[in-house]
């Protein structure tokens, strides 16, 4: 039973200081790789979560599509968005965290998988789940050749001046800016 006077920020404090790593144990053949499905992570947290009275829940559920009128008359629509939602109860307190779907397709394997990878995903950032999974700062969802026309357009990226190594400081720094 939650103690009234303890806030949910404090018990899931606590409930951290006890959080496993989540294995890598899911296969992506797309990447050749492998990383923390949501069973592992799961596994990782619902223990430590639930030794501290916390609850956690999904919610899958959407916003209906829909068309407004503006006040200048014009049409605005609005396509429906589905979402999962991740909640941690303590008591009356709740943590909610919620994602946006986006399906490859429109069928409901496609909806599953982005149901099970927001659900991953909502549960590893509310809690602060550690993995073995590299943080590439996002690189490989938006795609190499995206981030490589990025980082070749940065506006606030000047070369330093060159001292008495002239082309090798320009190599250091293109080397650092620029993946090859």
């Amino acid at each position: 039973m939650p103690k009234e006077t303890e806030h949910i920020g404090t018990v899931l404090a606590r409930a951290q200081l006890k959080l496993k790593k989540a294995e890598k144990s899911s296969d992506n053949p797309y990447f050749s790789s492998r990383y923390a499905g949501l069973d592992e992570v799961i596994e990782a947290t619902r223990t430590a979560l639930n030794e501290e009275g916390i609850a956690v829940v999904h919610v899958t559920d959407f916003t209906p599509e829909r068309t407004e009128l503006r006040e200048d008359g014009t049409k605005a629509h609005y396509p429906r968005q589905d979402f999962v939602t991740c909640k941690l109860i303590y008591g009356e307190q709740v943590l909610a965290s919620t994602m946006p779907l986006r399906c490859a397709k429109d069928d409901m394997q496609s909806i599953g998988s982005a149901i099970t990878y927001a659900r991953r995903y909502t549960l590893q950032s509310l809690v602060c789940c550690q993995t073995d999974e590299p943080d590439d700062d996002g690189n490989s969802a938006v795609g190499e050749e995206k981030m490589s026309a990025k980082t070749n357009k940065r506006s606030n990226y000047k070369k330093p001046a060159a001292k008495s190594q002239g082309e090798s400081v320009d190599k250091q720094a293109d080397e650092l800016f620029i993946k090859p």
